[in-house]
């Protein structure tokens, strides 16, 4: 979970940099700190969904966030915006594992319980004759 809490925007890839080839837009494709887990991804994506700018990570390679503007001026208020969405999903992503940890720590419990009343019953009616 540590780690998840410090996923952000490490730059902006070296290997495909903005440039004003095409006239009508400008891709930014951003890198991230380290791979993001799938399920993050696919929720990072969620919130782009009915973005203008289709912002999304590939849930299989995990690093690298793909948007465009129409032109440098909106650079900054994407990335801010992309930045809050990060800070997001970290948060939720950190929330959903800690909910599944308490629900498999409740459910390993919830059968121990059962299997150990199970146990003291069989023992109880065991006949030592």
């Amino acid at each position: 979970m540590e780690k998840i809490a410090n996923l952000k925007i490490k730059g902006i890839d070296p290997n495909r940099t903005p440039n004003l080839d095409n006239n009508n837009y400008i891709d930014v494709i951003y890198e991230l700190t380290q791979k993001a887990p799938r399920n993050w991804c696919l929720d990072f994506n969620n919130f782009f969904s009915k973005d203008r700018h289709k912002t999304r990570i590939d849930p299989e390679k995990g690093v690298y966030i793909e948007t465009w503007v129409r032109n440098m001026d909106e650079i900054a208020n994407e990335l801010d915006l992309i930045k809050q969405k990060i800070k997001m999903c970290n948060t939720n992503y950190i929330k959903k594992l800690e909910e599944e940890a308490l629900l498999r720590k409740n459910s390993q419990s919830d059968n121990s319980s059962i299997e150990g009343k199970k146990l003291e019953k069989i023992l109880a009616e065991l006949n030592f004759d």
